[in-house]
């Protein structure tokens, strides 16, 4: 009986170390500055679906996914997705201007803190989470994944009604 236990136990903490317990489930509702100053509340979204990328200015992995994300950017930007990259490591809006232009990537950047650090469970970058029009939580990608596999998810999210 213990034995199975422990078995149980463990099968458990495989699937919460994986995120996917979380999916539908609705996230920290934060309110963050972009690099322009200007106050973004995740809560006024609903409605679109939202991609939300963490990175860090150290991540060569980011550097190489920004161009990528910027393509969807590009091609979904009028049709109710909202795009968002929140940095974790800089704070200065100078610098994250510098950034952009050096990884080529122009949708909006928002500042992260401890707190939203925290709450998205942001553990390394690349972390995504792609957000339905309801504002649950649809996919959380560790690392990175292929633009046609992004574009499906975000399609299939558009796809969706919402309440």
């Amino acid at each position: 009986m213990v034995g199975k236990m422990k078995k149980f136990i463990i099968l458990l903490l495989l699937l919460f170390s994986f995120g996917s317990y979380t999916k539908g489930l609705k996230p920290y509702m934060f309110s963050l500055e972009d690099e322009d100053g200007k106050i973004v509340n995740l809560s006024e979204l609903k409605g679109n679906v939202v991609y939300l990328v963490f990175w860090s200015k150290t991540c060569t992995t980011c550097e190489e996914e920004m161009p990528v994300i910027n393509s969807l950017y590009k091609k979904f930007k009028n049709k109710n997705v909202k795009f968002f990259g929140i940095v974790i490591d800089e704070k200065d809006k100078g610098k994250i201007k510098e950034i952009k232009k050096k990884w080529g990537f122009e949708f909006p950047v928002l500042i992260g803190n401890d707190t939203v650090k925290d709450k998205y469970r942001i553990i390394g970058t690349p972390i995504t989470y792609i957000l339905r029009k309801n504002l649950t939580i649809g996919k959380i990608i560790y690392g990175t994944h292929s633009k046609k596999k992004l574009e499906k998810y975000i399609k299939k999210f558009l796809e969706e009604s919402y309440d």
